[in-house]
């Protein structure tokens, strides 16, 4: 008995509707199992604006149990998974992704001139909301070597990490040590020394990235591997900020320097 109940539920949860997909005032209901296809080209199931710089089947879309699938189908051109707050996912040509752990998101292709192009995509009936625990499934974190910060350190390190959390696109990147200074009424000086302190502590943790071995980094003083590492190990989150700035429409993104480089040949 519990084994037709079981079917009957799988059943039924296949033939609702698990991801909604908006482009130019039209919608795109999909159930589990159903795919799509996205490019300049009349065959595609959404069709992008004749644009030569699109391609011809730029992407494909499968819903999956719990996410869905994207396919970069692209020989040349790039595309980006943008959430809703946090970094682009840039698909590279060929390859893929999944949608986890992003609800709502959008899909990212730049036309000519470097405007952005995106549907808006909606799992919110497909993909659980993780940041609600699940009682089921909890259990106790692993520690290793123990990490606090004072609330100094605390208050300085949420700031840097703050347009991360809040902003969407080209606009995410750490704050910078006057921008910090100025929400908390510090010398940008003093900002620089706290957090070169406490990546100095960090490495000490055995936190990568955060050497000076890492050139690149090191320009903008290791704040991209710092922040990056806070938000990914949940040491600072949303809930940390208090409030969301705006996020900017995608039609108003260039994407002309973001994807600059990981474009191939033409289609």
């Amino acid at each position: 008995m519990t084994d037709l109940v079981d079917r009957l539920r799988d059943d039924v949860l296949r033939r609702e509707p698990a991801l909604v997909l908006s482009y130019a005032g039209r919608r795109w209901a999909l159930t589990r199992g159903e795919s799509v296809s996205i490019g300049r080209a009349s065959h595609c199931t959404i069709q992008l604006p004749d644009d030569d710089h699109i391609s011809r089947c730029a992407l494909s879309l499968r819903v999956l149990d719990d996410c869905v699938l994207i396919q970069n189908s692209s020989a040349s051109k790039p595309a980006v998974l943008r959430p809703p707050v946090g970094e682009d996912r840039v698909l590279e040509p060929g390859a893929g992704t999944t949608s986890m752990p992003f609800r709502i998101f959008r899909i990212v292709v730049a036309g000519r001139g470097g405007v952005a192009i995106g549907v808006e995509a909606d799992a919110s009936a497909l993909t659980p909301d993780l940041s609600v625990p699940d009682e089921t499934t909890r259990s106790c974190p692993t520690v290793t070597s123990p990490i606090t910060f004072t609330a100094a350190q605390r208050r300085i390190l949420v700031e840097l990490c703050r347009p991360l959390l809040t902003r969407s696109g080209a606009a995410v990147r750490p704050a910078d040590y006057e921008e910090i200074g100025q929400r908390l009424g510090l010398k940008p000086f003093h900002v620089r020394n706290v957090i070169k302190k406490l990546r100095e502590e960090l490495t000490g943790h055995g936190v990568p990235g955060l050497t000076d071995t890492e050139v690149a980094a090191a320009r903008d003083g290791f704040r991209w591997p710092l922040a990056r590492w806070l938000v990914r190990n949940g040491l600072v989150s949303s809930d940390d900020i208090g409030g969301q700035l705006p996020v900017a429409p995608v039609e108003d993104m260039n994407l002309a320097d973001d994807l600059r480089g990981h474009e191939r040949h033409d289609d």
